[in-house]
């Protein structure tokens, strides 16, 4: 649920703080006072709205119905969602920058907008999940018919992707063997040694220097001449000549290495040597190292065997695509028996609320589609020759509240319901048991209603008005006392009469029973 909501800077608003409640959350108040700024900033923290305020947020209680370790952000008892508008408006998740599309997609599944029409909500899709929840009342097994055939409906989407590959490919398998096979051969002609490149360097730096090193070592040995005449001169003074003796062991044998060195230069033939590093320097060129390009070798090996054997492949998986489609139609064929069963009682439920809420009864016509992850059913509603279009704003509304309390009732739904004004355009009758019905589903749900109807102002847990004054807008809650004066203004006018405040305190007993 929100627990608190905070904005600075909004349209009409200099600085906006409410703590919620749970339940139902009445917002009322004169028309132009700044209900639906308030409503519309409260949907931006969400994503479903633009942000207007320089800052607002909101505090959440943790709910399960947020998986907030897969958008990265930490499980804790609440969630602070901010927005920060300068030039540009930046979302923040408990201090963390998420994008306005990520932070959309997060809170879906714990908040919903229900404006005044939105056809979205007698969709198909949510016609058959309500379906589904009455299927899994009355028999367990739908459940496990329905996982069945979304693991094979996954199964035969990733197989089906891959067939298509593969005739694709066997179009063109021809063409991609040549050119599999050009692309090994080139790489086979020059035969690269991982390492070889910086031998052969090594060995250029080395030819470079051969005659210097050579006539170094020429006018260095000289220093042999003189050895004995060192040992005779250490002798006489009596010093021990162990350590020089040693260094030139050493000297002798580190010129041995050299000459034997450049005797190897001798056979290099240095043309080869400068081809072959140009050679490997065009490898690297193309794929970046020769480990690259081995590596490029061997992939490009392993496409040739793939391309070898498609036909094999391809075939082998079309039998096993079919057999899966076989098998898909099979558990769909089920699973609609268990949606139409379940259609005729989600009818009782449904026309049970309609009937509260002086609407005729309604249908669910079940017809065929192209198979999908929800199976070849698609759901319409019958309304005795009427259709969702003709139905006038309230009609629609209360077709959608007896759903929605439908789905409650059988999936024991939660979550934050932000309403718009669903009661406009209905009788008093009607607005009554819409209340009676936004109280019931409020056990369940944390509903914050704009309304401009008494009767869902008295049946509210929390009461807030929206005033202006001197151009600048406020929002305050409402104790008894001035609930009673509220009501009355919504059914009298504003100025008011004492019939009206009587009937505002029998609506606010009425509804607190």
């Amino acid at each position: 649920m929100i627990e608190r909501f905070y904005a600075k800077n909004l349209i009409g608003f200099e600085t906006l703080e409410v703590e919620f409640e749970p339940g139902l959350v009445a917002i009322t108040g004169p028309s132009g006072a700044g209900k639906s700024v308030f409503m519309g900033s409260l949907l931006a923290l969400f994503g479903l709205s633009d942000a207007q305020a320089e800052l607002s947020e909101a505090l959440l209680r943790r709910s399960d119905l947020l998986d907030l370790e897969s958008f990265g952000a930490d499980e804790e008892e609440e969630i602070a969602v901010r927005a920060v508008k300068k030039e540009k408006v930046r979302y923040f998740l408990n201090d963390l920058t998420i994008s306005k599309k990520r932070l959309k997609a997060m809170l879906s599944p714990l908040v919903r907008h229900i404006s005044q029409r939105s056809n979205n909500e007698l969709s198909s899709e949510l016609l058959l999940e309500l379906l589904d929840a009455m299927a899994f009342v009355e028999e367990a097994a739908h459940a496990q018919r329905l996982e069945i055939f979304r693991n094979l409906y996954d199964e035969y989407r990733q197989k089906s992707a891959r067939l298509e590959k593969l005739k694709a490919d066997e179009k063109r398998v021809k063409e991609l063997i040549e050119f599999a096979e050009f692309e090994i051969k080139k790489i086979d002609e020059l035969a690269p040694r991982p390492g070889e490149d910086e031998e052969l360097m090594a060995i250029k730096r080395k030819l470079s220097k051969k005659e210097k090193i050579g006539e170094s070592i020429a006018r260095a040995s000289q220093i042999f001449e003189y050895e004995d005449a060192v040992t005779e001169a250490l002798g006489l003074i009596e010093s021990d000549a162990t350590l020089f003796n040693e260094a030139m062991n050493l000297l002798r044998s580190e010129f041995d290495r050299a000459e034997e060195m450049l005797g190897e230069l001798d056979e290099v033939d240095v043309e080869s040597v400068l081809d072959r590093i140009e050679a490997l320097a065009e490898l690297k060129r193309r794929y970046g190292s020769l480990e690259e390009a081995l590596a490029y070798r061997e992939n490009k090996l392993q496409e040739l065997e793939y391309y070898k054997n498609i036909d094999h492949e391809l075939d082998a998986l079309a039998v096993e695509v079919e057999k899966l489609l076989l098998a898909l139609y099979k558990e769909a064929d089920s699973i609609t028996a268990g949606r139409q069963n379940a259609a005729r009682k989600v009818e009782h439920f449904v026309n049970r609320y309609l009937s509260e809420l002086r609407m005729p009864p309604i249908g669910f016509r079940l017809s065929k589609k192209p198979l999908d992850r929800t199976g070849v059913d698609a759901v319409d509603i019958d309304m005795e020759g009427s259709t969702i279009d003709t139905l006038s704003g309230g009609e629609f509304n209360r077709i959608r509240l007896a759903l929605l309390l439908c789905k409650s009732e059988l999936a024991g739904g939660e979550g934050v319901l932000l309403i718009d004004e669903i009661d406009a355009n209905v009788s008093g009758d009607e607005s009554i048991a819409i209340a009676k019905l936004l109280k019931r589903l409020s056990k369940n749900y944390q509903i914050v209603a704009i309304s401009h109807q008494p009767h869902l102002s008295a049946a509210a847990n929390q009461h807030l008005l929206v005033t202006k004054e001197g151009g600048e807008s406020r929002v305050k809650m409402l104790d008894k006392k001035a609930r009673i004066a509220e009501i009355s203004r919504m059914i009298a006018g504003e100025k008011g009469m004492k019939e009206a405040e009587a009937l505002a305190e029998n609506l606010l007993r009425e509804f607190a029973r």
